[in-house]
């Protein structure tokens, strides 16, 4: 905890990342291979996060929308 790198590791920038419903919820394929339910939040990350080598916008999406939600319900 108060690790700085745990801010930007997210689902949605793993390399084991599918888009699933675009942006909030993904396909974790390392999930799938484990027998666990692979659909999950794109802003979660579990211990077998691996930094994704493409860009990869939903991570970023999912912040967005998250945020404007956040915004609208103020």
């Amino acid at each position: 905890m108060g690790n700085n790198d745990d801010a930007e590791k997210y689902c949605g920038n793993c390399d084991s990342h599918n888009s699933y419903i675009y942006p909030t919820k993904v396909f974790c394929s390392t999930r799938y291979a484990q027998s666990m339910d692979p659909i999950v939040d794109t802003l979660w990350h579990c211990d077998s996060w691996n930094k994704v080598s493409q860009e990869c916008y939903c991570a970023r999406e999912a912040l967005k929308k998250k945020n404007g939600t956040e915004a609208a319900q103020r």
